[in-house]
């Protein structure tokens, strides 16, 4: 867990995936008021925020924080514990929080935090999407593209370095993909579907990073387009 700061670089954000950080958003930048629990579990729900990278920077950077923007997440068995541990040290902390010594909104806050965390424990725990549904890595590293390239958050030159950065990165994600996923479990309707998206992410490099690459310098277009040959190889085997 990180430690906090200011607020500024949250309240434009956008929620995709994480429909919980709106509610932890608002939280964590009220005026500090109340009792020291209240202060608490305030600063709890920002140093959450400030951990969104820890968790997945491809989701971070689709909520709004820009602060990962050149990683890709890891997705192996390692990457997963990581998380799991994160989410339990958060579960702890604000288990140690007197919820009776809140004022009633922070009370109704500290209940959708602690689902919010115990919906994530049980998504890898019990779920286990990342065994059985290879759809959730077609989503994320699309995704992971997508979020750089669909809105202008920031110059374009500097959202294309990102997601050359995020695209050389790209084999050695789906081959943590691949090992993650145990084909014994994965649903035939699934793994039909996956092939029919895989390719999707190709049409986002060629419809909305190609016809953008005359902005950058020609070190950076040089690399770009090596990255962007990385990428369709390691989709196209990916696919096979």
């Amino acid at each position: 867990m990180l430690s906090s700061g200011n607020c500024d670089g949250y309240r434009d954000m956008t929620v995709k995936n994480l429909l919980i950080i709106p509610a932890l958003v608002l939280l964590a930048c009220k005026a500090l008021a109340g009792s020291a629990d209240d202060e608490a579990l305030e600063n709890l729900a920002f140093e959450y925020i400030n951990d969104l990278t820890n968790f997945s920077p491809a989701s971070a950077t689709l909520i709004g924080d820009h602060s990962a923007d050149s990683k890709l997440d890891n997705v192996d068995a390692a990457a997963r514990e990581r998380r799991r541990q994160l989410y339990e040290e958060y579960k702890a902390a604000l288990a140690a929080i007197d919820r009776n010594n809140l004022t009633r909104a922070n009370q109704i806050d500290a209940e959708i935090f602690h689902n919010e965390i115990e919906s994530s424990l049980w998504s890898i725990n019990t779920l286990q999407e990342w065994a059985w549904n290879p759809l959730v890595y077609i989503d994320l590293s699309g995704g992971s593209i997508y979020g750089l390239v669909a809105r202008d958050f920031a110059p374009v030159q500097s959202r294309l370095v990102s997601a050359t950065s995020r695209l050389e990165q790209l084999p050695r994600f789906l081959e943590q993909a691949r090992g993650s996923l145990q084909p014994e479990r994965v649903p035939k309707i699934h793994t039909e579907t996956a092939i029919k998206q895989n390719q999707g992410l190709v049409s986002i490099i060629e419809s909305m990073i190609v016809p953008e690459m005359d902005v950058l310098s020609s070190g950076e277009r040089n690399r770009l387009e090596a990255a962007i040959e990385l990428a369709k190889d390691a989709i196209a085997e990916h696919q096979t």
